[in-house]
């Protein structure tokens, strides 16, 4: 079978490991010594790998890895991945199994279940450690922030170990919102009064991205959960950021196609874009089948050798068609900036998202796979089996 890293490639993303560390390190800044830090690398590690961030998260000392399903924390045990893992979603009774064999922390919404791995447990004479989902104001999964004795009847639990017990923000990125205090409230309210009973879990956690850059020690507590400021995108979706946070993932492609274009020629699918002159229109392999969004037509612009050259029509599936007019020297292979914050933030992930009407999590999570990925790692650029060989395993 044939080597794919060595086999040329029409577009790549690049994933800065470095990068990663540095936010790590930022982070860390931001938090009371001892509180845990939690990286999320669900959905592929948000579309940037989540076998290499891992790997590197674990190197940069994070604390907990977070998954939202099962079969995600067995995938990362399988493939050697011995850190940590707390898995998002709520706990069935079919996953009791896969969680001891793998060493996997589940999150428990509700008495019956917990009930239910607990009794598990003692027929295997085992214990094992969970996290209690609160629902403060979310509504999507967890025991009721005001449901006291449910939760308290989990912490005295036999085999089944509350170690940690946490909320979601909704409205975290809306600072002046009135439900970030009520949730807050509720939440606190429910850790101090555990805490007067003697059952308080040792890791109460709420804040993701922006409550922990924004929250001033506030809503931290134990541990805290940011998954896009650690991947190095504002977590208000400023730009630029006030945050010394840089971009983990760029976009990269090359120039294919080139070729003159008369006056009153249309360009792409549907002509939404009709030359009023003559044109040198480059063809990028980019296109919303790598998971460049197709969006509105004659919209966004990537870079040539430094130039913006807007995009002219509709995005194709593979494709997207570019004014290279003013790209002097402009070459089939050259290489084209398509989602780099680093380069110009006219083409970082949050400008992207707001061209496309969305956040920046829809961008980096719609990454195609057969995207290659090349990895950033100690100042070297290098393949996944590159990279593998860097990690021990």
């Amino acid at each position: 079978m044939p080597d794919l890293g060595k086999i040329p490639r029409p577009n790549w993303i690049e994933i800065d490991l470095d990068h990663l560390h540095s936010n790590i390190a930022y982070a860390r800044s931001l938090i009371p010594s001892g509180t845990k830090l939690l990286l999320p690398v669900k959905a592929d590690a948000y579309g940037h790998g989540s076998l290499a961030i891992s790997f590197a998260a674990m190197e940069a000392g994070i604390d907990f890895l977070g998954v939202a399903h099962l079969f995600e924390g067995v995938a990362l045990r399988e493939n050697g991945v011995n850190a940590r893992i707390l898995i998002l979603g709520p706990c069935l009774e079919s996953d009791f199994p896969f969680l001891i064999k793998h060493h996997l922390t589940p999150s428990i919404q509700n008495f019956e279940t917990a009930k239910a791995l607990d009794n598990h447990l003692s027929t295997i004479n085992s214990k094992l450690k969970v996290h209690i989902q609160i629902d403060t104001g979310m509504h999507r999964f967890g025991i009721k922030y005001d449901n006291f004795d449910e939760v308290k009847k989990i912490c005295e639990l036999q085999n089944v170990e509350a170690e940690g017990m946490y909320s979601h923000f909704a409205t975290a990125d809306m600072p002046e919102h009135p439900a970030l205090n009520i949730q807050l409230e509720r939440f606190d309210k429910l850790v101090k009064k555990l805490e007067s009973a003697g059952v308080r879990p040792p890791l109460c956690h709420i804040a993701n991205s922006p409550a922990t850059f924004l929250s001033a020690n506030k809503a931290h507590y134990d541990m805290v959960r940011p998954g896009l400021a650690l991947y190095g995108y504002d977590p208000l979706c400023e730009i630029p950021s006030k945050f010394p946070i840089k971009p983990v993932l760029r976009l990269r492609s090359t120039v294919r196609a080139l070729r003159h274009v008369d006056a009153g020629e249309g360009i792409s699918y549907g002509h939404f874009f009709k030359a009023e002159k003559s044109m040198l229109v480059a063809t990028v392999a980019i296109g919303y089948g790598d998971g460049y969004l197709r969006g509105e037509p004659n919209k966004g612009e990537v870079f040539i050798n430094g130039k913006p050259c807007p995009i002219l029509g509709r995005v194709c599936m593979d494709a997207c068609m570019v004014d290279a007019s003013e790209v002097p020297d402009v070459k089939i292979g050259d290489m084209v900036e398509c989602i780099n914050g680093e380069f110009s933030e006219q083409i970082s992930v949050e400008a992207f998202a707001a061209e496309h009407k969305t956040i920046p999590y829809e961008i980096t999570t719609r990454m195609a796979r057969r995207l290659y990925r090349l990895y950033r790692y100690k100042g070297k650029t290098c393949g996944w089996h590159e990279l593998k060989a860097e990690f021990v395993l």
